[in-house]
């Protein structure tokens, strides 16, 4: 794995402590010798602050603030760059700029530049070089950190902690190697370094960059990388546009152009809108590429703005530009306009109302009818609002648009000749009903009556929390209910997708799916079944014609991790997302095994054998096609893929990347099974981290409805719900473990828990 600067912060006790101990003596050399000289006259220290004040002054329109997000679009921190080219390239750190993440570069005068391109990068001496739209930038020149002395005086600007353009002063300890041996030489600083100083330029007293500060060690010590480094890196640029660098929460150009600006987001079933579009207004489109339907047609999205003072909806008529209707809530109103250009004078607002139908703040659902001769029908949650005729404008695309300033968020797009409503059956309202009653007179819930909410699904979902916001009082308590129905509906369908004893039955792809939608219900899983069809489909358009099965892995491999980017997620290796297949197709970024379903998915589409692989410690994937030979035994062709890396390796590698010398046995394809369980032992991991024990119990509950004889996730959840004081959920887990292996030794201890539990079940 690259040597990022998470990697040097994530360093073990005893080499941080190396690395302090080998700057001491440089630390009492600097301090004898300023003991021992003569202090400096009054006017002689006024003459170096002034130098070092003009000296700042003299950098700082050079240097810039740069802001970057995480993987789920938040404020990811700050760090600092500096201009080294005035058409706009700019050097930092690679960590300041994470991978494959939004960021914007901002200089002292006000101006903020989105990038747009990634013109270098060295992931293992941490240095990038970002190109932005900018000309005439202030540069400043590169010195020779060859020629670097020991006790050099060096200043710094840089945002420590924040505060934009601080300036630091020190000294050049040494040039030294991290890891001996390394022949990637640092330059030892004493000068401040701290959160949002990565990236800063180090300059010696004639303003020339010496290098590029990027770790803290402890105290006032640093390190650097070379500034002959970064000019190596400016003279084998090798640009990456910034549409192709930013895979997390990038639209998906197969679905989705945008148009007018404005910034537009993908991710976990969600569309977001935030910023400022170019049309009047600051409006922006999000335009489906989809095929329109000929009218009479309908056409959907659930909507939510981030304040009432926005405005936010669906477009559709479209020539593709600023020709369109909108139909979009408005401070607090539903509005229908005729878009025919770029000005307020192109616009026509057909009508404006008001409905208590429209709830703000909230997720409301907005359709629009369009039939023949210009009828248009729009309503809000299932209620019309505005039926009118306007022949103004008679066919073209469908999207979406946001106005003005505050940011919004859509799912659930639809579009079809015909869309259903969302009546729900009179049946089930009176069974919600009966079943609210009865936890208001606080009796319990029969299982016959929870598994029939379970069986009818999301619907009894959507039922019990409409109920919940009508009753304050109960409302808790049926939220409760209605998660646990969504939550044992996708536990079920997952778990019995997975009984097929034949392996080719199970797709394995849906029920990855199935995992994410454990937390997350907004995206629909057939977007990313038609996804992954697609790219199967270009794939295989890219095939020669006799290519063997082994060329065409090769061109599926080089087709997914560097035409389209997917990669291992290095610095954030922990989030929940990696897990999330919808989020790994959206962001292109994940763990190894899921990484690995992407790929074993699209080359199940192409006709290739590729199975998964669950070496011990790590996950690849494995092509193995059979040849019969000259003789009657068959030669296996067998190609390894480590999917983290994008890469195809040898065994010998993969017993490296496992950490253990691997044996045929290692080398056995992975049941779907079991690479689905896998993949719900890690969210198991990261919640146990993360002390998420709500989630944690969420995964056990999956693992153990595909793995019902799993006596380790039994006790684990019995542990859980004993702690939680769930004592009947605790008695159900420990009396299967009991009835399951009664003769065991540990079992004397769980007959005592059940034996109170029971006990107290009766008081």
């Amino acid at each position: 794995m690259p040597r990022t600067f998470e990697t040097f912060r994530c360093l073990s006790f005893g080499r941080l402590l190396t690395v302090i101990l080998a700057c001491f003596p440089w630390s009492t050399i600097l301090a004898k010798d300023a003991n021992t000289t003569e202090p400096f006259p009054i006017d002689a220290e006024k003459r170096e602050a002034d130098a070092f004040e003009k000296l700042a002054m003299k950098v700082k329109p050079s240097i810039a603030l740069i802001e970057s997000v995480d993987r789920i679009g938040q404020d990811g921190g700050r760090g600092t760059g500096f201009v080294v080219r005035k058409d706009g390239v700019v050097a930092t750190n690679f960590h300041v700029i994470g991978e494959h993440r939004d960021f914007r570069v901002r200089f002292a005068n006000g101006k903020s530049y989105e990038p747009q391109a990634i013109l270098a990068v060295d992931r293992d001496r941490d240095l990038a070089l970002v190109k932005i739209d900018a000309e005439d930038l202030p540069v400043l020149a590169l010195g020779d950190s060859d020629e670097l002395k020991l006790g050099q005086g060096i200043l710094s600007l840089g945002n420590p902690l924040g505060y934009a353009y601080s300036v630091s002063r020190g000294v050049v300890a040494a040039l030294r190697e991290l890891e001996p041996g390394d022949g990637k030489p640092m330059v030892q600083v004493a000068i401040p370094i701290e959160p949002g100083s990565s990236g800063s330029p180090a300059l010696d007293l004639k303003g020339n960059v010496i290098a590029v500060l990027a770790i803290k060690s402890g105290g006032a010590m640093g390190f650097g990388v070379p500034v002959n480094a970064l000019k190596q890196l400016l003279a084998n640029p090798n640009p990456v546009s910034i549409k192709h660098w930013l895979t997390i929460g990038a639209l998906d150009g197969d679905e989705w152009e945008s148009i007018l600006g404005g910034n537009w987001r993908q991710r976990a079933g969600k569309i977001m809108a935030s910023g400022m579009g170019s049309g009047f207004g600051g409006r922006m489109l999000c335009l489906s590429k989809g095929k329109v339907p000929p009218t009479p047609y309908e056409v959907e999205i659930e909507v939510k703005l981030e304040d009432e003072s926005g405005a936010a909806g669906l477009v559709f008529h479209g020539d593709g530009g600023e020709i369109h209707y909108g139909f979009y809530p408005t401070n607090g109103s539903l509005r229908l306009t005729r878009f025919e250009g770029p000005t307020v004078f192109n616009w026509t607002i057909l009508q404006t109302v008001s409905s208590k139908a429209y709830k703000p703040g909230e997720w409301n659902r907005i359709r629009v009818s369009l039939g023949e001769d210009g009828q248009l029908a729009c309503s809000v949650n299932d209620t019309v609002v505005i039926d009118l005729v306007d022949k103004g404008l008679t066919k073209g695309r469908v999207g979406l648009c946001k106005f003005r300033q505050p940011g919004a968020e859509f799912r659930r797009f639809r579009i079809a000749k015909s869309l259903p409503g969302s009546e729900i059956p009179e049946g089930l309202v009176k069974l919600v009903r009966r079943i609210v009653r009865n936890l208001e007179d606080n009796k319990k819930l029969g299982s016959k009556e929870l598994n029939s909410l379970v069986s009818i699904g999301k619907p009894a979902s959507e039922v019990l929390l409409e109920k919940a916001e009508e009753l304050e009082k109960s409302a808790s308590r049926v939220r409760q209910l209605a998660e646990e129905v969504r939550e044992r509906a996708v536990i079920e369908e997952l778990a019995s997708s997975l009984q097929h004893e034949d392996e080719k039955s199970v797709d394995l792809f849906r029920c990855a799916l199935l995992i994410a939608r454990l937390d997350n219900e907004d995206f629909d899983p057939e977007i990313y079944l038609r996804r992954i069809d697609r790219i199967a489909l270009k794939v295989k358009k890219s095939f020669p014609q006799k290519a063997s099965g082994g060329q065409k892995l090769k061109i599926l491999v080089r087709h997914l991790f560097d035409e389209l980017g997917f990669h291992g997620s290095t610095l954030d290796y922990y989030h929940k997302s990696n897990s999330y297949l919808n989020e790994v197709m959206d962001d292109r970024e994940g763990l190894p095994i899921t990484l690995s379903v992407v790929l074993i998915e699209l080359a199940e589409r192409l006709d290739l054998p590729v199975t998964g692989l669950g070496i011990p410690g790590h996950f690849l994937t494995m092509y193995r096609e059979d040849k019969v030979g000259k003789e009657p035994k068959k030669i296996a062709e067998e190609i390894l893929i480590d999917a983290f890396e994008g890469k195809i390796v040898t065994r010998e590698e993969a017993s490296e990347l496992s950490g253990v010398r691997l044996t045929e046995e290692d080398f056995k394809p992975a049941r779907k099974r079991d690479i689905i369980t896998r993949i719900l032992r890690n969210l198991i991991n990261v919640s146990e981290r993360e002390r998420d024990s709500v989630s944690r119990l969420r995964y056990l509950d999956a693992t153990i409805a595909i793995e019902p004889t799993d006596t380790y996730l039994r006790a684990m959840r019995a542990m859980i719900h004993y702690g939680e004081g769930r004592f009947q959920q605790a008695l159900s887990d420990i009396e299967f473990l009991i009835e399951n292996n009664p003769e065991g030794p540990e079992m004397k201890p769980l007959r005592e828990i059940r034996d109170r539990l029971r006990a107290q079940a009766k008081e």
